[in-house]
């Protein structure tokens, strides 16, 4: 297992979180301690836009110098989007992006790229979205068997984010060359149980983000009645194994069936204590501790 630190956590995503340019995190993240990094496929990191292969050596040739590896770039696609104008080219649009960064992997010595399916729009119909998502991955996987990167679909987005659904899609596209990437925090979500679903995809998880969240109860005030009204709660990311997802059974589970690939720690959502550089890096390497000592002990 390898602990890595995605870049979006340093990407200033949300707004009061503090934000590094690409050279920069990667500095951040060695003087954390972590081994691995997963670099975002986007601005303001490694778009494929500002990237020619001149500048994907320099950044190969700072992580050797660092001692980092790169174990995944982080894409992001909506496959199933258009369909309010479908002559607008949005599926091959997206593949040639995907293309770019599987290309860009293989430049940088990363062994995997991470990519979403798609979320479930007003039309066309659920199924055309699913052959649109079906038929773009399969076509990416092609760049992917050819430039020897792996590409991995994340049990996000909406269609095909349950790992049922997700291995059907898998099974339709029926390439070697593509996995999944299995989330802990969805399937808490979902309300499954971690490591029943850790054995089904068993040698099929190529990759794993990291992220737990501790729920606020929140509640309405009805000054007519002098009442107040329990809603759904909101949610703060906190460090792994601070919060309510069961990273030691998803650990153990990954340990037992011989998962060997990265354990990637995402801070892309509001974090409890705020998004100074102090508190990303306090949540940064208490993550980093819990996860080597949680694996150890699996």
């Amino acid at each position: 297992m390898i602990p890595a630190l995605h870049s979006v956590s340093y990407g200033g995503v949300w707004p009061g979180h503090s934000r590094l340019g690409l050279t920069d995190f990667l500095r951040k993240a060695a003087e954390l301690g972590y081994p691995g990094v997963e670099l975002a496929a986007k601005r303001p990191h490694l778009s494929p836009l500002d990237y020619d292969e001149a500048r994907l050596a320099e950044v190969k040739g700072l992580c050797d110098e660092l001692g980092l590896r790169i174990v995944c770039l982080a894409s992001y696609h909506d496959f199933s989007a258009g369909g309010d104008h479908p002559d607008m080219a949005h599926q091959q649009k997206e593949v040639l992006y995907l293309r770019a960064v599987l290309e860009m992997a293989a430049a940088l010595g990363a062994p995997v790229v991470r990519t979403y399916t798609g979320y479930h729009h007003d039309k066309p119909d659920y199924w055309q979205q699913w052959r649109w998502i079906s038929d773009s991955i399969a076509e990416a996987a092609a760049t992917a068997e050819a430039v020897g990167v792996k590409l991995g679909v994340q049990n996000h987005s909406t269609i095909a984010c349950h790992h049922q659904a997700l291995l059907a899609l898998l099974d339709e596209i029926g390439s070697d060359a593509v996995g999944l990437v299995l989330d802990a925090p969805t399937l808490h979500m979902q309300g499954e149980d971690p490591a029943s679903v850790v054995r089904a995809c068993a040698g099929k998880v190529l990759h794993s983000h990291v992220s737990d969240f501790r729920a606020l109860r929140y509640f309405e005030y009805d000054p007519a009645w002098v009442r107040y009204t329990e809603g759904e709660a909101v949610d703060l990311a906190v460090p792994a194994g601070q919060g309510y997802i069961n990273y030691r059974a998803f650990l153990a589970a990954l340990k037992a069936a011989g998962y060997d690939g990265a354990l990637s720690y995402e801070m892309c959502s509001p974090l409890l204590g705020g998004g100074s550089m102090e508190n990303l890096d306090r949540c940064a390497r208490e993550t980093l501790r819990f996860l080597v000592e949680t694996w150890e002990a699996a």
